[in-house]
């Protein structure tokens, strides 16, 4: 492989170097704010009364629901205006609740404050709309006919998307015009929301040799501090990052990182490989001769994921920021970029949901890096997506794109619930190509010039297809949100019980302040400062926080039977982690129970657990706490389940519907459907989507099927 050169086209344009800003950010007063429950606590749109006394008592203000988005979001009216800070105070007390999938401030200016931006990009056209209709409307021939006649043009159904319908135009028309089409259609009765289908584009201490080259990880000034990092989190242990992307190539620094993706181009002319969808998400090159300028190919997603996970301490080429990592490479982006419809689908596949006509995902990402990006404030159906994706467990970071402009002209950046980064330099200024503005979250290092400034991943020596392995330097705010997203990672792997909005939370309120001088200290303007993925792993405590009595039931993983096994005795965690050591390995996740009933709430209820021994060709444990499936089991199958304690543990339980006790979460069970009879236990959503997705049966109650509760 050759020594790392730089490329000429790269993700952003190597000429946008200077930063223009025509007046300083103010700050403005906050009279709403926006506010995404999670789908478990209450319907998209809901607000139930108890939703809103918790909300309250955590914002420590009354919440009056002034209106709800088309996506289900709800704007919340503040008693009086408050600055900004106060806002922000909120706002953080807010998302850090498990009930709240994100949450942030309206300020009153951005009410009435919309400059027209033409679109970086060019001018563009298609034939497709995303339409998501209300509950129990169907695109029939009849709300077809209708739907056209609205608009002046034949529109025919193609397929659905998840909850979303991609609707076609009979020729090609300008964005603006399906814009205006969209528009229209949300005036029917059975709309629930309409949006064009736009263009997306790539927003561009080891023994590995290159380790020297990589500031971004260990300049004093503008790196991220990961070898701090590492000394408190050395590895994430095969926690899965998706990379929605240009797809993927062999390379000897990613051997054992990648898993199995699919490729989501539905043009097979910009796929470049004979067909449209399929399993083999390889980056063919995204070379142009003049169709949308002429580049080379410059196979940014193998770059991308990279930064996130090259093998560490491996005698060759980078160090990844989450070593042992596993990537799951999603193909979007091809020839002159992408579509969104390509993009929310290889997102949602990413994070879980089953998409019609494509194998489920069995490994759904704890974090969905997102370096693309496209014209335009968030669409609906992206927002609806991303919403649908943070409910499944996943963490959504998104690159703020590298236009020099607002960051709320670009999707997915805008969309609210994503971690939005910018871009900053080796000397701690915003680079000169991001973007900026009250969205962006935070900067990491994205590159700029002079050449020892650039960032150095992963690529391959083709100019068109793909030849051999190899190392580039570019820069970009692609490469800026990958530094998050493996900080992200291994914040998970320390403390899997996270949700998006406490690594939000912690990742922006540990990062490092912007060098004297640079314009960063603008307010609104770059976040709250660089990131510093030490600090924000030390801010994680291992295993987290257990409740009050409680202690953490362990699960463990035995990889030649693909069993689990959990306990919460700590004289046989003890046992399992030394003797047994061989045998099961931790699998890092866990839940909480009580081991003594004269602490537990009064409510709570005994675990059973029954043993069916390898004599009956089962060698697996069976957990319960309800009494009547206990006293089943022991009198229906005698012989082969065996009672080897009636109180293992106490837990809260559900109610008929399903629904936890405040202060605790759901532990899902589900039976594997084999003659061995294994079960696992859990409280990840992510794992409870790749257990459905492994067609392994849940059992429980209610219609999310909850064995029994945890307290958190």
């Amino acid at each position: 492989m050759s020594s790392p050169t730089l490329r000429p086209a790269l993700a952003c344009a190597l000429a946008a170097l200077a930063l223009s800003i025509a007046a300083p950010a103010v700050a403005d007063t906050v009279g709403k704010l926006r506010v995404r429950l999670h789908p478990y606590t209450a319907a998209a749109g809901e607000f139930p009364v108890a939703a809103q006394a918790q909300l309250q008592a955590l914002a420590g203000v009354p919440l009056t629901l002034a209106a709800v988005t088309r996506t289900g979001a709800l704007e919340l009216a503040l008693p009086t205006t408050v600055d900004e800070a106060d806002a922000a105070a909120m706002v953080r007390r807010l998302r850090v609740s498990r009930s709240v999938l994100w949450a942030e401030a309206i300020p009153d200016a951005s009410l009435t404050r919309k400059a027209a931006v033409e679109d970086p990009f060019g001018p563009s056209s298609g034939k497709r709309l995303l339409v998501r209709f209300k509950d129990g409307v169907t695109p029939d021939a009849a709300t077809l006919a209708r739907l056209s006649t609205r608009i002046g043009m034949t529109l025919n159904a193609s397929r659905q998307i998840g909850n979303v319908w991609v609707l076609t135009t009979k020729t090609e028309q300008p964005t603006a015009t399906l814009a205006d089409f969209a528009q229209a259609l949300q005036g029917d009765a059975d709309v629930q929301y309409a949006d064009p289908v736009r263009r997306a584009f790539p927003s561009a201490a080891p023994n590995d040799p290159f380790w020297a080259s990589q500031w971004s990880l260990n300049g004093p000034t503008a790196g991220i501090n990961i070898e701090t990092a590492w000394q408190l989190q050395p590895s994430v242990g095969g926690l899965t990052v998706a990379v929605v992307d240009t797809g993927i190539l062999p390379h000897p620094d990613l051997d054992g990182r990648v898993l199995p993706g699919y490729d989501f181009i539905s043009d097979p002319d910009r796929a470049r490989d004979g067909d449209a969808r399929d399993p083999n998400p390889r980056d063919e090159g995204d070379w142009s001769d003049g169709e949308c300028g002429n580049s080379a190919s410059f196979f940014h997603g193998l770059f991308v994921a990279g930064l996130i996970g090259a093998n560490t301490n491996n005698g060759i080429g980078i160090a990844g920021i989450a070593n042992g990592v596993k990537i799951l490479p999603v193909r979007t982006l091809g020839k002159c970029g992408g579509t969104f419809e390509d993009v929310l689908e290889g997102m949602l596949w990413a994070s879980g949901v089953r998409i019609a006509g494509v194998p489920p995902n069995p490994n759904p990402a704890k974090v969905i890096n997102l370096s693309l990006g496209g014209f335009g404030s968030c669409d609906q159906s992206i927002q609806e997506a991303i919403d649908d994706a943070l409910a499944q467990g996943a963490v959504v970071v998104a690159a703020a794109g590298n236009e020099t402009l607002d960051v709320e002209n670009f999707t997915p950046a805008s969309c609210s619930g994503v971690i939005a980064v910018g871009a900053h330099s080796i000397t701690g200024g915003l680079a000169g190509y991001s973007n900026y503005g009250r969205r962006i979250d935070l900067t990491a290092p994205g590159g700029d010039l002079p050449r020892t400034g650039l960032m150095i991943s992963l690529a391959n020596t083709g100019t068109t297809v793909p030849e051999d392995p190899t190392y580039v330097l570019a820069e970009g705010t692609s490469f800026a949100a990958p530094m998050v997203s493996g900080a992200a990672a291994l914040m998970l792997a320390r403390d899997p019980m996270l949700t998006s909005g406490r690594i939000l939370d912690v990742i922006t309120g540990t990062t490092r302040y912007f060098p004297n001088g640079s314009q960063c200290n603008t307010p609104n303007l770059c976040g709250t400062g660089m990131l510093d993925a030490g600090a924000a792993v030390g801010s994680i405590i291992p295993g987290g926080t257990a409740p009050p009595n409680t202690y953490p039931v362990i699960e463990y993983y035995r990889a030649d039977l693909d069993h689990y096994f959990i306990t919460a005795d700590p004289a046989e965690v003890a046992y399992v982690d030394t003797v047994l050591s061989g045998i099961f390995k931790r699998t890092g996740l866990y839940f909480y129970a009580y081991l003594n009933p004269a602490v537990a709430p009064p409510d709570a209820k005994s675990v059973c657990r029954f043993y069916a021994s390898a004599n009956v060709q089962i060698n697996s444990h069976w957990y319960s706490a309800n009494l009547d499936e206990c006293i089943s089991v022991l009198l229906n199958w005698p012989g082969i389940w065996t009672l080897e304690t009636a109180s293992a543990f106490w837990v809260p339980v559900p109610d008929a519907k399903g629904n936890c006790p405040a202060n605790t979460l759901p532990v899902y069970r589900f039976f594997n459907n084999r003659r061995d009879a294994n079960h696992r236990y859990t409280v990840d959503l992510s794992v409870r989507r790749a257990m459905q997705n492994r067609a392994w049966a849940a059992e429980g109650t209610g219609p999310n099927s909850v064995a029994f509760c945890s307290p958190i």
